[in-house]
């Protein structure tokens, strides 16, 4: 047998790997996932495993673990050394694409770590050195994400202005272009996401935000993108709150509850819920915030989220005692 024959086989395994890890990653069943990183890590002195593809592994892997820490956990040193290792044996095959894609992640770890005080600069040299590459080889998909990345960061940047929501929304409509005609169905459910939360938060357009979120939520349910539809509920559950459809509200919030649990990833939802409880206490006011909390609770309640029910519990106590 020869090692190009070897080798062959091989990279047919990691595209075997990176299919089966990724189907996981949709139905948020990340500990099954990275099982099978583990049994092809060893794999990575043989010699017939192609540098390219150590980097598909590697970047694959980075990515699934940097979806199930979302919300929880803020520490992405490991996934950074993983992109890092992987943008080397990228270069070494000059395989252009995938090292686009290392450094897409990399600068997506450095936007999730300083996302909770809108300090995340550095992202912007990763997302441009990926853009500038996916632009050269005319990389579609990989077009398509960097300006969705490059959306977020203008979006969320620190002491953002009109003008880069608008900046982010004139990128979001630019991917959202590549995504529809090249019906990459996951990429246009981000950009709709987003494009709905600029027009429903910030251009405080809730009827059209409401329209897009729908949009994103059936291209997620269409595809079997299972493990964000919790985040997908709450966000139309959101705007049917602030719409006072308290009968959506609820209903919606519900689903929420429901999605989040169905894959174990109820404490991710619960971080939301706070985040956008503690919103409505600053920019609204503290009776708005205990009819959220009402109808959170009923939900939690619904659904026997016993965390759920005493973290919920605590906030309206906390609310009532500062009335």
């Amino acid at each position: 047998m020869t090692k190009n024959l070897l080798e062959t086989y091989f990279t047919e395994l990691t595209d075997i790997v990176c299919k089966i890890s990724e189907a996981y990653r949709y139905k948020g069943k990340f500990d099954k996932a990275m099982l099978l990183f583990d049994s092809i890590k060893p794999l990575f002195d043989t010699h017939e495993l192609k540098n390219e593809d150590k980097a598909r592994i590697l970047i694959q892997f980075a990515k699934i673990r940097m979806d199930h820490k979302f919300l929880k956990d803020f520490n992405y040193n490991t996934e950074i050394n993983m992109l890092k290792e992987a943008q080397i044996l990228a270069e070494m095959s000059n395989t252009k694409d995938i090292q686009a894609d290392a450094l897409d992640l990399h600068g997506n770890c450095i936007y999730r770590i300083g996302i909770l005080n809108g300090d995340f600069k550095e992202a912007l040299t990763y997302y441009n050195k990926a853009l500038s590459i996916r632009t050269k080889i005319n990389n579609k998909l990989g077009l398509s994400k960097s300006y969705f990345h490059l959306g977020l960061y203008h979006e969320n940047k620190k002491d953002a202005e009109e003008n880069d929501h608008q900046t982010a929304l004139d990128y979001y409509e630019k991917g959202l272009k590549i995504a529809e005609e090249e019906d990459f169905k996951l990429e246009q459910s981000y950009f709709f996401r987003h494009i709905a939360y600029i027009y429903a938060f910030i251009k405080e357009d809730l009827d059209k935000g409401l329209e897009y979120f729908k949009r994103s939520t059936q291209l997620r349910e269409e595809i079997g993108f299972i493990f964000n539809l919790q985040f997908a509920y709450f966000a139309e559950a959101f705007v049917y709150f602030l719409k006072k459809d308290m009968d959506n509200a609820r209903n919606y919030f519900t689903k929420a509850y429901s999605a989040a649990i169905k894959v174990n990833r109820s404490d991710a939802l619960r971080v939301l819920i706070i985040r956008r409880g503690d919103a409505i206490i600053r920019e609204i006011d503290l009776e708005a915030a205990l009819k959220y909390y009402d109808l959170i609770l009923n939900a939690a309640k619904k659904l026997n989220d016993k965390n759920g029910i005493r973290e919920i519990k605590l906030k309206i106590e906390e609310i009532n005692k500062s009335k």
